[in-house]
């Protein structure tokens, strides 16, 4: 059942369709194919292989690549049903190319050489099975075998086929045999015909070749009758012809080129002699890339492949069929009649043709015709030099044309038009005239628009009329609506129906509201320039436009015309496909016939062209895609995983491929590199995808394929690869950079202290160099002074009597002079090294204790005092004097106590209570009541490089503690 539904995949070649009207594509070796291509064969992945003496190449329907082996004579290849490639060399020998690109040679057997390897395949068990110039052989479990030798293999023609039934038949220039597998015999078959090239038909029947020659092979007796396998044809070409799926058989050498006998396959046992019999041939120079056809394959997707000596060329079947009819100008106007048949006349020379599907036009030579059309009852039109003949279900009656003048004269018709109410006509000698209850009346006897350059009809007495200038009116029996249509430019066609659709350079517009809304997307060549319009039963679009044909699904329009500013769908079947030129547009008339059974009818201006919608034929083949490289600014790296690029690679490409063999022009495609594409990228045709500074780190690649008629490839295809990282990118180098940051900020940051440490000591230092000059000033000068006179009051004192009293108030004053005189050198000492913080806060906190009996006050000394600089004695002691005052004042606490820590690092004042402590409110509180006793501690500490922290909790208790640097505090530190 699966082989089954493989087989019909696609479609082969329409035997009804004329080998001259195929599509044709040749190749030569300006396109890069290789020359003198002598075998052909096609992978479940969709490549296409050649066989040359100049090595093995691959095509995926746009370019050809060289495989690299270690042997480039390649004699033969043949397709496994697994995704394997057989492929056998001149001499000798025989490789498998797996499909992840891996090459297994197969040995010869010992003691002996295969030879040359012509024809191979693989039997149900596995089993290879070769035929050589030397035999027939058998490859099994690592082993080969020969089956049968002799004098007959030695020909130019080996041919193989497994068949349907797993039987193996091997043919030479001299014999036909086949292998018994029940009692392991190699048989002859019988009979003067049975030697050449085999083949199949699709109905599993063998056939054997010979020039200009195919037998039918008498096959044993079956159980059951089966058609041949669905990988037969594109396995491996066949060099004397090749059945295709439709039963035609291609024939090659009859005597020359490639001759086709239409459904060959279906006739009875008997010779087909294709010379004879051919339905069509290829015999002259140009059309092959070469006469001398080497092999023929037809692939999945139902081409017809032809290798010859100098090129390879491929034959499909196009979706637009093309009548041809010998019409010199191209200048033709359509139209059915009752009995459904089509007529064609062409306006120079007044031909007129019937046209069937099947069989090429047929001239009417009894009748002269300008143009042909349709009236509201479906009889046909022939205008003709001097009446219209009507024609209807065999009977015919004629409408004579007016005489200009009144003498008889041949008109030149340029159109006909009937709305249900008034035929139109128009020729070049009378212009514009109505056929009204049997009278041809003129222009001015309707109420027309001055200009009219396109009309279509509406109703009865109803018609659309433009005027190239913009407008559009309505005529309705003599009224006039005129509507705006500038949206569309020029118009190129007006096509009335459940929407009034207006069609001109610009694209479509559609009447909504009474106004003509754009369709998007808007300046879409595909929409540019439609001049015809056709429904289809299923209620799909048809349109003739500037691209060839546009094909609207049902949904889609109807979405179009629920919102026009939504972009339209479509597809487009365009010159890949058979279309010549663009839509007609020099008559104005519409350029669509809808015979009402699926087939349409188009004017181009390259001729008419046929599509038949009911039989069209889809490629359902699912594109597999493919992964090729990597390729950066030094190199190219294959596209195997895992990859890993080198470091310094940030800018890359990398190329896919999915091979299409029918269309490959419109394979499209859709990539994503996770981690930095944010959604699917849309590529279009290309097949490549670019990336510039791309990091370091992990990525995976992810591309798919849509084919021509929209089938998705089933599988994503794949790339994990890995950008590696540059020295300055790792993580250790970013590591270090990071320390090394670190150590340079740590590095400001200790500069920068010992900066603002000695900024600060060249401060202290001044200080401290003033405090020592008023000392100075102080002991020089006052201290002196007061000296001096205390000398002179004693000189006094000396000469008054002892125990008077004037002596006894001098020895008093002297006694307090002396006393100022110990005091102002106390001042004098402490200005020069300071007073003991120690014992400036003990003498405070003692005096506020004597007055508050109550409080219990403690001084803690921790290590050995030192002296301090006299700035930072001076605001430390302020700081803990302030400290002290407050704890006393306000604390209500039962024990105070200072403690200072003199460590070898920082010196340390702690002032702490047992109290009530304090909240943030008391002091936002006291901040509003001007007390700055806290302020003043802060700043006082900032003034020495100080730090000072105020900890409090209400119930708690308080703790002011100061903290400042050695090489701040104390003198040695700062010398």
């Amino acid at each position: 059942m699966a082989a089954i539904l493989l087989f019909q995949q696609a479609q082969a070649l329409n035997p009804g369709v004329r080998l001259e009207d195929l599509n044709h594509v040749s190749w030569s070796e300006k396109d890069g194919v290789p020359s003198d291509i002598q075998g052909m064969a096609q992978t479940r992945d969709g490549w296409l292989w050649l066989s040359t003496m100049d090595g093995l190449y691959r095509f995926d329907g746009l370019s050809f690549e060289r495989v690299p082996l270690k042997r480039n004579r390649i004699y033969s290849v043949h397709a496994l049903d697994n995704g394997d490639l057989l492929v056998s060399y001149e001499l000798e020998g025989l490789s498998v190319i797996h499909p992840d690109g891996k090459v297994e040679d197969l040995a010869d057997p010992a003691g002996q050489k295969l030879g040359s390897l012509g024809a191979m395949g693989m039997d149900r068990a596995g089993a290879i099975w070769a035929v050589s110039t030397n035999g027939l052989y058998r490859y099994a479990h690592g082993q080969w075998q020969l089956i049968g030798g002799g004098p007959d293999w030695a020909g130019r023609t080996l041919s193989l086929v497994i068949d349907q039934y797993d039987r193996v038949w091997a043919s030479t220039d001299r014999g036909l045999y086949r292998y018994e597998r029940d009692s392991g015999q190699l048989l002859r078959v019988v009979g003067e015909h049975f030697h050449g090239g085999l083949m199949q038909s699709p109905d599993g029947r063998l056939w054997v070749g010979q020039r200009d020659a195919v037998y039918p092979v008498p096959m044993p007796a079956t159980g059951q009758s089966l058609p041949r396998q669905p990988e037969f044809n594109q396995a491996e070409s066949r060099t004397m012809g090749q059945f295709d799926r439709d039963g035609n058989l291609w024939a090659l050498a009859c005597p020359i080129g490639v001759c086709r006998v239409a459904r060959a396959g279906n006739l009875h046992d008997g010779a087909i002699i294709p010379s004879r019999q051919a339905s069509g041939r290829l015999d002259q120079s140009w059309q092959l890339s070469n006469l001398s056809a080497n092999a023929v394959l037809e692939d999945r997707e139902g081409n017809i492949w032809i290798a010859t000596n100098t090129g390879l060329d491929r034959f499909r079947e196009n979706k637009l069929v093309p009548v041809r009819i010998p019409a010199p100008s191209g200048n033709l106007s359509l139209a059915g009649d009752s009995e459904g048949r089509l007529w064609a006349a062409e306006w120079r020379n007044r031909a007129l043709w019937r046209v069937h599907p099947d069989d090429p036009p047929l001239r009417d030579p009894g009748r002269t015709v300008s143009t042909v059309a349709t009236d509201r009852d479906g009889a046909l039109l022939l205008a003709g030099p001097r009446d219209i003949e009507r024609l209807r279900r065999g009977q015919s009656s004629r409408i004579a044309l007016p005489m200009p003048g009144g003498q008889p004269t041949d008109l030149n018709v340029l159109g006909l038009l009937d709305d249900g109410k008034v035929l139109w006509m128009a020729s070049i000698q009378t212009g514009l005239l109505g056929w009204v209850d049997g009278k041809w009346l003129p222009r001015s006897a309707f109420n027309l628009p001055k200009r009219i350059f396109m009309s279509a009809a509406a109703g009865p007495g109803q018609l659309w009329l433009s005027h190239n200038d913009g407008g559009l009116t309505f005529y309705d029996n003599g009224q006039q609506t005129r509507y705006d249509i500038a949206v569309v430019g020029q118009e190129s066609g007006i096509f009335p129906g459940t929407q009034l659709i207006v069609a001109g350079e610009h694209g479509l517009a559609v009447l909504r509201g009474g106004k003509f809304e754009a369709l998007a997307p808007f300046h879409a060549e595909a929409l540019r320039n439609v001049s015809g319009l056709a429904v289809t039963p299923e209620g799909d679009r048809w349109l003739n436009g500037a691209r060839g044909v546009v094909h609207v699904r049902r949904a889609d329009w109807e979405a179009a015309m629920r919102d026009p500013r939504q972009p339209l769908a479509y597809e487009v079947i365009d010159a890949l496909e058979g279309y010549p030129g663009r839509a007609a547009m020099e008559n104005r008339l519409q350029t669509i016939y809808n015979a009402g059974n699926g087939q349409l009818w188009f004017r181009t201006s390259g001729g008419i062209v046929r599509l038949d919608t009911a039989t069209l034929r889809l490629n359902t083949v699912k594109p597999v895609v493919q992964l090729l490289r990597v390729n950066s600014d030094e190199r190219s790296y294959p596209a195997n995983a895992p990859l890993r690029l080198p470091p310094g690679v940030r800018s890359f490409n990398i190329q896919y491929t999915a091979p299409g063999l029918r269309k490959p022009e419109a394979m499209r495609f859709q990539y994503l590199l996770d981690g930095v594409d944010p959604h699917w990228q849309d590529a279009g045709t290309r097949r490549a995808a670019y990336y510039t500074n791309i990091g370091p780190g992990h990525y995976t690649f992810k591309v798919r394929a849509v084919n021509e008629d929209g089938i998705v490839s089933d599988a994503v295809a794949t790339l994990q690869m890995d950008v590696a990282p540059s020295m300055t990118e790792t993580w250790w180098f970013q590591l270090l950079c990071a320390a090394a940051a670190l150590l340079l900020l740590y590095g400001l940051y200790k500069y920068r202290l010992r900066r603002v440490t000695a900024a600060m000591a060249r401060q202290l230092q001044v200080r401290m160099d003033e405090r020592e000059r008023i000392a100075r000033t102080l002991h020089d000068t006052f201290l002196q002074s007061v000296q001096a006179l205390t000398l002179r009051v004693y000189a006094v004192l000396t000469k008054l009597p002892a125990g008077s009293e004037p002596r006894a108030k001098l020895e008093a004053i002297l006694d307090d002079a002396d006393r100022a005189i110990d005091e102002g050198r106390d001042q004098v000492q402490q200005l020069r090294s300071g007073q003991d913080i120690g014992a400036q806060l003990d003498q405070t906190g003692t005096g506020l204790a004597a007055l508050q009996p109550h409080i219990r006050f403690e001084l803690q000394i921790e290590g050995t005092p030192r002296q301090l600089a006299p700035p930072v004695q001076e605001e430390l002691c302020a700081i803990g004097q302030e400290a002290l005052r407050n704890a006393f004042q306000h604390a209500r606490a039962a024990r105070i106590t200072v403690r200072i820590d003199y460590r070898d690092e920082v010196l340390s004042l702690r002032v702490a209570d047992d109290g009530r402590g304090i909240d943030n409110e008391e002091v936002r509180q006291r901040l509003r009541e001007r007390h700055f006793g806290m302020v003043g501690m802060r700043e006082r500490a900032r003034r020495v490089g100080a730090s000072i922290d105020i900890s409090s909790a209400p119930g708690q208790g308080t703790v002011v503690e100061l903290r400042a640097a050695a090489r701040l505090a104390y003198v040695e530190q700062t010398a």
